[in-house]
This record gives structure tokens, sequence and C-alpha cells, in this order.
């Protein structure tokens, strides 16, 4: 997502973008064709939208330092986790598993 914001919404090309993120511009390429960081949907999730904006802004401020960046992608991570939002791959990729039963998320 912050990879879509960085080329789409602040016009930087996948060059400039993979830059920014220590990444590689084929990574930014399949991040930008969907090939990439699609194993669950966090489109559309206000928190997560809102984060993603935030990283994305503050990446291309330049105003933004490690542990900024790092410290808002762990919130968005806990949000996940807290929703919940993981289970249905873990149900995808392990179908035996009983998520009923589980609390991995709970901590």
């Amino acid at each position: 997502m912050i990879v879509r914001r960085l080329v789409n919404k602040h016009g930087m090309t996948q060059e400039q973008a993979a830059r920014l993120l220590g990444i590689t511009q084929p990574a930014v390429s399949k991040y930008m064709h969907n090939k990439r960081g699609i194993a669950i949907k966090l489109e559309g999730i206000t928190k997560v939208d809102k984060a993603a904006n935030k990283i994305a802004g503050l990446l291309v401020s330049g105003k933004a330092g490690q542990v900024q960046v790092m410290s808002k992608l762990y919130e968005v991570s806990m949000h996940v986790r807290r929703r919940k939002l993981m289970c249905d791959l873990h149900r995808r990729l392990e179908p035996e598993l009983n998520l009923n039963k589980c609390r991995i998320c709970e901590a």
C-alpha cells in the first residue's frame, strides 16, 4: 500500500520509491501489480489506509526517521492482529488449524 501511495499519490517513479524504501525496482513493480504483498486484503480498512498515507507522507517529506516509520508500521500491524485480519490467511495455509481455539493474536 505504501509503494502504491508513493507512486500514485506522490508521483514517484518506481526507481525512486525503491530507493526510498530500500528495496529493488522489480519488487516495487510486483507490489504495484499485486503480485507481492497480497496475502491479505488491507485496502479499505480505514486505520490501515490512514497509516499507509501517513508513512508515505513521512517518507516523501524526508522528515521521517527510521524509528518513526517503524513505529507506524508496528502500530498498524498490531491493529491487524487485534482485528484478527490474519485468520483467513491462516485458514487457507493451515486448513486443519482450529481457529476457534487459536489465541495467538490476543497476546
